[in-house]
Protein backbone atom coordinates (compact mmCIF):
# COMPACT_ATOMS: atom_id res chain seq x y z
CA UNK A 1 0.00 0.00 0.00
CA UNK A 2 2.88 2.35 0.82
CA UNK A 3 4.37 1.83 -2.65
CA UNK A 4 1.07 2.65 -4.35
CA UNK A 5 0.79 5.86 -2.31
CA UNK A 6 4.36 6.79 -3.20
CA UNK A 7 3.62 6.19 -6.89
CA UNK A 8 0.55 8.44 -6.66
CA UNK A 9 2.47 11.16 -4.81
CA UNK A 10 5.28 11.09 -7.37
CA UNK A 11 2.76 11.25 -10.20
CA UNK A 12 0.99 14.20 -8.53
CA UNK A 13 4.26 16.09 -7.96
CA UNK A 14 5.31 15.61 -11.60
CA UNK A 15 1.86 16.58 -12.88
CA UNK A 16 1.63 19.68 -10.68
CA UNK A 17 5.18 20.69 -11.59
CA UNK A 18 4.37 20.40 -15.27
CA UNK A 19 1.03 22.20 -14.93
CA UNK A 20 2.10 25.14 -12.75
CA UNK A 21 5.86 25.41 -13.27
CA UNK A 22 6.15 24.52 -16.93
CA UNK A 23 9.19 26.77 -17.38
CA UNK A 24 11.12 24.55 -14.94
CA UNK A 25 9.49 21.11 -15.37
CA UNK A 26 8.58 20.21 -18.95
CA UNK A 27 6.84 16.89 -19.47
CA UNK A 28 5.47 16.09 -22.92
CA UNK A 29 2.30 14.17 -22.03
CA UNK A 30 0.57 12.01 -19.43
CA UNK A 31 2.22 8.85 -20.75
CA UNK A 32 5.62 10.40 -20.05
CA UNK A 33 4.54 11.33 -16.51
CA UNK A 34 3.38 7.76 -15.86
CA UNK A 35 6.60 6.35 -17.33
CA UNK A 36 8.73 8.74 -15.24
CA UNK A 37 6.82 7.75 -12.10
CA UNK A 38 7.28 4.04 -12.77
CA UNK A 39 10.98 4.52 -13.57
CA UNK A 40 11.47 6.42 -10.28
CA UNK A 41 9.91 3.44 -8.49
CA UNK A 42 12.04 0.90 -10.38
CA UNK A 43 15.26 2.80 -9.65
CA UNK A 44 14.32 2.98 -5.96
CA UNK A 45 13.53 -0.73 -5.92
CA UNK A 46 16.86 -1.60 -7.56
CA UNK A 47 18.71 0.59 -5.07
CA UNK A 48 16.94 -1.13 -2.15
CA UNK A 49 17.84 -4.50 -3.64
CA UNK A 50 21.51 -3.50 -4.02
CA UNK A 51 21.64 -2.19 -0.47
CA UNK A 52 20.12 -5.41 0.88
CA UNK A 53 22.55 -7.47 -1.19
CA UNK A 54 25.41 -5.34 0.12
CA UNK A 55 24.34 -5.89 3.73
CA UNK A 56 24.13 -9.63 3.11
CA UNK A 57 27.59 -9.67 1.53
CA UNK A 58 29.16 -8.35 4.76
CA UNK A 59 29.31 -11.99 5.83
CA UNK A 60 31.73 -12.71 2.99
CA UNK A 61 33.71 -9.52 3.55
CA UNK A 62 32.69 -7.65 0.41
CA UNK A 63 29.86 -5.66 1.98
CA UNK A 64 32.25 -3.71 4.17
CA UNK A 65 33.36 -1.89 1.04
CA UNK A 66 30.05 -1.43 -0.77
CA UNK A 67 27.61 -0.70 2.07
CA UNK A 68 29.10 2.68 3.09
CA UNK A 69 29.18 3.78 -0.54
CA UNK A 70 25.55 2.82 -1.08
CA UNK A 71 24.51 4.53 2.15
CA UNK A 72 26.30 7.70 1.04
CA UNK A 73 24.58 7.47 -2.33
CA UNK A 74 21.18 7.41 -0.64
CA UNK A 75 21.67 11.07 0.29
CA UNK A 76 21.76 12.03 -3.37
CA UNK A 77 19.57 9.25 -4.76
CA UNK A 78 16.53 11.36 -5.64
CA UNK A 79 18.52 14.00 -7.54
CA UNK A 80 20.34 11.20 -9.35
CA UNK A 81 17.02 9.60 -10.31
CA UNK A 82 15.72 12.97 -11.54
CA UNK A 83 18.93 13.55 -13.50
CA UNK A 84 18.69 10.09 -15.10
CA UNK A 85 15.09 10.75 -16.09
CA UNK A 86 16.06 14.13 -17.52
CA UNK A 87 18.87 12.63 -19.59
CA UNK A 88 17.34 9.31 -20.66
CA UNK A 89 13.57 9.86 -20.93
CA UNK A 90 12.50 11.79 -24.02
CA UNK A 91 9.83 14.36 -23.19
CA UNK A 92 10.93 14.77 -19.55
CA UNK A 93 13.02 17.90 -19.00
CA UNK A 94 14.10 19.70 -15.85
CA UNK A 95 15.60 23.16 -16.19
CA UNK A 96 18.06 24.46 -13.61
CA UNK A 97 19.85 23.29 -10.50
CA UNK A 98 17.21 24.67 -8.14
CA UNK A 99 14.51 22.64 -9.90
CA UNK A 100 16.36 19.48 -8.87
CA UNK A 101 16.71 20.76 -5.31
CA UNK A 102 13.06 21.78 -4.95
CA UNK A 103 11.73 18.57 -6.52
CA UNK A 104 13.98 16.52 -4.23
CA UNK A 105 12.69 18.34 -1.15
CA UNK A 106 9.05 18.08 -2.24
CA UNK A 107 9.33 14.38 -3.08
CA UNK A 108 11.09 13.72 0.24
CA UNK A 109 8.47 15.61 2.22
CA UNK A 110 5.50 13.85 0.68
CA UNK A 111 6.92 10.34 0.37
CA UNK A 112 5.17 7.87 2.66
CA UNK A 113 7.62 6.18 5.01
CA UNK A 114 7.14 2.78 6.63
CA UNK A 115 5.90 2.96 10.19
CA UNK A 116 8.21 1.71 12.91
CA UNK A 117 5.50 0.71 15.36
CA UNK A 118 4.89 -2.95 16.04
CA UNK A 119 1.37 -4.17 16.68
Amino acid sequence: MRNVLNLLVTFAVFWLGNAYFHQHVSIADTRTIVLATVLMFVISFLYSFLLTLSFLSIIVGIGCLTTPLLMAASVVLTPIKLWLLDRLLPGFELHGFWTYVILTVVLSLFTVKASDRKD
